[in-house]
């Protein structure tokens, strides 16, 4: 019945900090080991840096945040690799480290964290044999680390600094272990495959069981103090999955969950307290959060986030320092190439005046249980719990340490230097921390500092969303810049149609569903999905390069065997004809383009024989592009460094291109065909003609990375569009102008992630659409021919990645509900309608300001011959509008509502004085606009000489 049960944590969402708030500015190391390369205790962080060459770690308090902080004191802790590290759970400052030079060391950090450099340790385990892949602390003893050195697992007592346990029943290398929360056994998992359950106090493996069937590195995380256990790896076909075991049926898993194909391993974070499980993999842009029962399914998936840089490492910040009066029931710490991203994930609630106890049970305090000489005996004890109530909890502090090896008596004690919150090397460059109402339970010193630059911060957050332009490379701020940032900048409002537009997926009942055997070895190159208004092209899996055909006019589940055509060799790129929807042309590795005259009908034999085979190209196709007004006209480019146009009437090469002294990235036609732009490896734009001349007419600066790139013509073929990559892996989109190629107009920075951005556009609106292979969203701008160039419109978000939106010609669009865009997605087993939207009132209108009459893209105006010999084409355009809906602009404005208050004159303060003058003469003008005689001038008296004295 636990399906049924109602979990106060489903609805918990990841709020990812502004940059602001990021650990910036760091050189963070990216190698590959069985470590997480970073970890977080109640009041510190210690991740890998490349600062140095291998060995050092960075160390900054949680509450540090901002830029500047590459210039931080090190741990200069090994002399090679740093392969894990951790953080005693009963000592906030204490951490063990191990290296690739075969060594354990434990540090003893100091209070606030380093204000100078260090390099001695408080513990040195004697040198190994081999490298040490793993250290755990015991969760219930003081004192006691778990090592594992290739195929042996080690306990060790480092108060003595020796060894008191040591189990070599591994047939390969250890790659992961994990502690039960009790202390009792541990649980390992080898290259050998195998998964095992170890009681080191016995000696004795309890219980050994076949783990995941790959060899690949494997991680295995033990549920809390349940008997469930749960491990990451790779299955036969290197897919990433979950397997969840059960400690009393070990013969096999209880669980299994497939993830994906990516290549990293995946890192399990588990929280007992909440049975919230997080995980993501090395090089992953995409966070999955699940929750665990102890019952079938075991694992239910809640829901995914993107990632705003590439993963090096991740690790999860203690239940005692959360800030429990947001509402924050779990925090992960993100390490990329360059910041630490906090992720807190956080319930929603309607106020945050109350602690809310049933979202945070009572956790583990920070005093051990036992001894280390108790455990090694036998005792068996848990540790106290502590309320996360701050009404009831305790400030951190830093302990003394007690039963250090008597070696470190001759040397100086480590006396705890006091708490710098601002070093000089970051003093210019502190950035505002993250904002919170009250101070966490673990940093409560310090609170009215975060309070006091709560204003800046705020400040920051209020300036008007706009595209900026990538900073690299402008060094730090000084304090006068910071404090010129925080001013909040008035400027006049930038508006943009689209800007809330609304994208989603069409009703279920119109998807297609059960796809089978999606093929993930495409060139990352290939857009992998293309439709046309009867068919959607897929490659599947298998040899032969196979392309699968889908009726987008039958919703519902696929059959398994779709019609389909083999190309006889690996599919680098194809394209529908645009003017004949039973055409395709298909790229191939061996240098061959096929066009493929698909009959109108599904069919039931694979077809294996072209309609037509050309050969020119010497090496494999790189991409392939239909000409956008002439019929029977092809543009091809080929790793061999030639951009080559074909007439298909003919089977004829008719044009060939040089000048590309690299691999050819993208290649476009401008709308009317009579130009070419490509992009090319070599960090360059061209553009040819390529009826006058095979060389090209201009040429400029491109995107610099070497990973990919995107190109197009926009806003009437005045601008290019272009998608790449920096030279540090960040996705980043240009715009440039035609007549001048030397540097990009505008360029905006996005994220890091491995797939190319795939653009398309829409000329009537100027809205580009971007998305990449296995991303979850695709981001939207409106294009501009001035500043600021870009206007963000509302992208498009799902929870499931996808392999590619394709996008069908306009006509389709149903006007009526203002829809301007409409696609398919493509995911690993459905395709799914994605419609385009912009909200509006008066639909009962037909919105000519959005819908312009358009191009008649699906109609070609030339021949391949007429084109080749000079003529050029003007296709027609046609008017959207249905006959029974009325312009939009065809309504008679009315004036608008007189506004409710206007002031008419500056108001000013008066004084007490003024006020009182103003008074009397009201006063006195009252009485003098009276007409009727005063009551003693009506009164009778006598005269004046009978007044006696």
């Amino acid at each position: 019945m636990s399906r049924f049960q109602t979990s106060k944590f489903k609805n918990a969402s990841a709020n990812v900090a502004k940059k602001e708030h990021w650990f910036s500015d760091l050189r963070t190391g990216s190698p590959s080991s069985c470590g997480n390369h970073i970890k977080a205790s109640c009041t510190l962080m210690a991740f890998n840096t490349s600062n140095t060459g291998g060995g050092t770690l960075g160390i900054i308090p949680l509450d540090k945040c901002g830029r500047g902080l590459s210039s931080l004191p090190m741990l200069h802790a090994h002399g090679s690799l740093v392969t894990d590290m951790d953080f005693s759970p009963f000592d906030d400052y204490m951490l063990a480290t191990c290296s690739n030079d075969n060594t354990i060391k434990l540090w003893d950090i100091p209070e606030g964290g380093l204000t100078e450099s260090l390099s001695t340790p408080v513990v040195t385990i004697p040198k190994l044999a081999k490298v040490v892949q793993n250290v755990l602390f015991h969760p219930t003893a003081e004192g006691l680390l778990a090592s594992s050195c290739d195929k042996t697992v080690q306990i060790w007592d480092i108060g003595k600094a020796q060894e008191c346990v040591a189990m070599e029943v591994h047939q390969e290398q250890i790659q992961g272990i994990s502690w039960k929360q009790d202390g009792v056994v541990m649980a390992t998992t080898a290259k050998d495959k195998k998964l095992r359950i170890l009681d080191p106090r016995q000696n004795t493996v309890c219980s050994e069981t076949d783990g995941h069937s790959n060899n690949k590195d494997s991680r295995v995380c033990w549920l809390g103090s349940t008997d469930l256990i749960l491990s990451t790896g790779f299955d036969r076909g290197r897919c990433r999955e979950m397997c969840v075991w059960d400690q009393r049926q070990f013969t096999s898993s209880v669980c299994s969950h497939s993830v994906d194909q990516s290549t990293g391993t995946l890192m399990p974070l588990y929280d007992p307290d909440t049975n919230m499980l997080f995980a993501v993999g090395s090089g992953d842009t995409t966070l999955r959060y699940y929750e665990v029962t102890l019952s079938s399914p075991y694992i239910t998936d809640r829901s995914t986030q993107s990632l705003p840089e590439q993963t090096k490492g991740i690790a999860m910040v203690p239940k005692r320092a959360l800030d429990v009066m947001s509402c924050e029931v779990a925090r992960l710490l993100l390490l990329t190439a360059t910041a630490v991203v906090p992720i807190p994930y956080v319930v929603p609630r309607k106020s945050h005046r109350d602690f809310y106890g049933e979202l945070f049970p009572d956790t583990n305090g920070d005093e051990a249980a036992l001894s280390a000489a108790d455990w090694l005996a036998g005792s068996d004890k848990q540790v106290v719990k502590v309320s996360l109530d701050p009404a009831k909890c305790k400030p951190v502090k830093k302990k003394d340490k007690e039963g250090l090896p008597s070696a470190t008596a001759s040397k100086p004690k480590l006396e705890p230097k006091p708490a710098v919150n601002n070093p000089p090397s970051v003093e210019t460059t502190q950035q505002p921390k993250q904002p919170s109402t009250k101070p966490s339970p673990a940093s409560s010193e310090g609170a009215s500092e975060v309070t006091g630059k709560l204003a800046a911060s705020s400040l920051q957050t209020q300036r008007p969303s706009q595209p900026q332009a990538s900073t690299r490379g402008e060094g730090d701020n000084t304090a006068n810049d910071v404090l010129q940032a925080a001013k909040p900048k008035f400027t006049a409002p930038t508006v943009s149609k689209f800007r809330h537009m609304n994208s989603a997926l069409m009703p279920r009942s119109t998807h297609m569903f059960n796809l089978h055997n999606l093929s993930n070895s495409v060139c990352g190159e290939c857009d992998v999905f293309h439709v046309n208004l009867k068919w959607g092209a897929v490659p599947l899996g298998g040899p032969g390069g196979l392309i699968g055909f889908v009726d987008l006019n039958k919703p519902g589940k696929l059959d398994r065997d779709l019609p389909s055509i083999q190309n006889g060799n690996n599919i680098m790129d194809f394209a529908w004809d645009p003017f004949d929807d039973s055409r395709l042309v298909v790229g191939c590795e061996n240098a061959k383009i096929l066009v493929w005259d698909v009959p109108s009908e599904g069919w039931t034999e694979t077809l294996t024989e072209p309609s037509l085979i050309l050969r020119g190209h010497c090496e494999k196709i790189y991409f392939i592009k239909f000409h956008p007004q002439a019929k029977d006209l092809l543009m091809s480019a080929s790793y061999d460094m030639m951009v080559k146009i074909w007439d298909l009437s003919s089977g004829e090469e008719k044009i060939s291109l040089t000048g590309h002294t690299d691999q050819i990235f993208s290649g476009a036609w401008s709308s009317d065909g009579s130009k070419i732009a490509t992009v090319c490896k070599d960090g360059k734009i061209r553009i040819y003609n390529p009826r006058k001349s095979n060389e090209p007419i201009n040429e400029g600066n491109g995107p610099p990375g070497s990973r990919g790139a995107r190109i197009l013509w926009v806003c009437r073929d005045d601008f290019l569009l272009v998608s790449g990559f920096e030279r540090k892996g960040e996705r980043t989109i240009y715009l440039y102008s035609v007549s001048d190629l030397s540097e990009a107009l505008e360029t905006i920075s996005l994220n890091v992630a491995p797939a190319t951005l795939v653009p398309y556009y829409d000329e009537d609106t100027n809205v580009v659409i971007l998305t990449g292979k296995g991303d979850i969203s695709a981001l939207a701008y409106e294009i501009l021919t001035e500043p600021p160039y870009f206007y963000d419109v509302a992208p498009f978000q799902q929870l499931v990645p996808h392999q590619g939106l394709s996008f069908f010609p306009k006509k389709v669009c149903n006007v009526r509900d203002v829809e301007f865009a409409k696609a398919m997605r493509l995911t690993q087993t459905t395709i799914e309608p994605v419609t385009f939207m912009v909200p509006r009132v008066k639909k009962e209108y037909f919105q000519d300001d959005i819908f312009p009459d358009t191009r008649v893209t699906w109609e070609s105006v030339l021949t391949s011959q007429e084109w080749l010999d000079g003529k050029n084409g003007v296709q027609r355009r046609i008017s959207l509008c249905p006959p029974d809906m009325k312009l939009l602009s065809s309504i008679p404005k009315v004036a608008p509502a007189p506004k409710k208050y206007v002031a008419e004159v500056e108001l000013s303060y008066k004084t007490d004085e003024q006020k009182k003058e103003e008074l009397l003469s009201a006063m006195t003008n009252k009485l003098q606009a009276k007409d009727e005689p005063l009551p003693q001038d009506l009164c009778e008296g006598v005269d004046e000489d009978e007044w006696s004295d």
